[in-house]
């Protein structure tokens, strides 16, 4: 326990070895490393925000560039995602914060800290293996239901025929998975449910700072038909993460489910034994049996609640887990709370972009 701090007598925030002794020194200390912690997510957030909104403008133009491209379409399509991708995820989610944050904390153990790199329960990390199974398919209903509201409202949404390799690639297929799976994992994690997740939990309670880092999480995928189903997987990992006390289960659920959809796609394209009929079949209830379509959802639901409720109950009794408490132990100023609005109205342009332009 000699490396947890406290603010007003509770425990709020798992410290990174600075000794805090003196019953004054450790409220001031305490206030100083939130305040320091917030200002820098802040700053990073916006900067972030900016630089999505640059690469935005510049995917327009290269797809511009490209669209008269004798290149076979699905390695074009892969080349533009990678265009898009790889400096985003690479340079801008994880370079740059991790250096400006090592900047901020002096150090890549006070990184390692502040982005909730810790162990936790095996236990855990397992669950999370079968959660990230799970969650396409949940997905699914998520996504029905907010496609309905957008219909209502007046938006068309738009969609375009998956194209892969005529026969397939295995290259292909394993880039595929890094882009759209490796790197978010460990690269929008690191961002979202470390740094964030840490500014929010310690100037919000429990279930805003939930909300707060799944809105956070949609608004940042910047395309209106993703919105929904990521503010939900934002909030349901961030959940896990406080529960855990540590982002590696995230990781392993943002992996796996990514990358079960990356088969999915596959096996439904190439007509895959495993997996192809399996989703053709599930189309096929779910276009033309309501009832079973239902049912089967809420066996899926029940199924991804429990194990959540699993987690939780793991987080309560586990030695090895130490949860993230979350305490309103600093109130942030207007001016400290600017660079998240800039963030929030860089977010918005650059997902009008993404819909005018059709930039994805």
């Amino acid at each position: 326990m000699d490396d947890l701090y406290f603010v007003g007598g509770d425990v709020c925030y798992r410290g990174s070895g600075i000794d805090l002794t003196g019953e004054k020194g450790v409220d001031q200390m305490d206030q100083e490393i939130i305040r320091r912690r917030y200002k820098a997510v802040s700053i990073a957030a916006f900067v972030i925000a900016t630089a999505l909104l640059v690469m935005r403008i510049v995917s327009y133009y290269v797809q511009i560039a490209l669209i008269d491209s004798e290149m076979d379409e699905a390695w074009l399509n892969l080349l533009l995602d990678a265009i898009f991708t790889v400096p985003v995820q690479v340079f801008i989610l994880l370079l740059f914060p991790l250096f400006y944050f090592r900047k901020v904390e002096g150090g890549f153990p006070g990184v390692c800290e502040m982005s909730n790199y810790r162990k936790t329960d095996y236990r855990i990390c397992l669950i999370a293996v079968l959660l990230g199974l799970l969650a396409p398919l949940v997905s699914v209903g998520v996504s029905l239901a907010w496609q309905i509201i957008l219909i209502i409202l007046g938006y068309t949404p738009s969609s375009a025929d998956t194209v892969l390799p005529g026969s397939f690639n295995a290259a292909y297929f394993i880039l595929s998975i890094f882009l759209t799976a490796v790197l978010p994992a460990v690269c929008e994690e690191f961002v979202n449910r470390g740094g964030l997740l840490t500014a929010m939990s310690k100037t919000h309670g429990k279930v805003k700072t939930i909300v707060l880092v799944g809105i956070a999480f949609g608004l940042f995928h910047q395309y209106i038909m993703q919105s929904a189903y990521t503010a939900v997987f934002g909030a349901v990992l961030a959940f896990i993460t406080l529960q855990s006390g540590s982002v590696y289960p995230a990781m392993i659920i943002h992996f796996m489910n990514n990358a079960f959809s990356v088969y999915m796609e596959s096996a439904e394209y190439y007509g895959w034994a495993v997996g192809g009929n399996f989703y053709n079949a599930l189309n096929d209830v779910l276009t033309g049996n309501f009832a079973v379509a239902a049912a089967m959802y809420a066996v899926v639901l029940a199924a991804f609640f429990g194990l959540l409720v699993w987690i939780w109950r793991i987080s309560k009794k586990s030695n090895r887990v130490t949860s993230i408490n979350c305490c309103v132990a600093y109130k942030p100023t207007k001016k400290e709370k600017a660079f998240y609005i800039g963030a929030i109205v860089m977010t918005v342009i650059s997902t009008f972009i993404t819909y005018l332009f059709n930039v994805v």
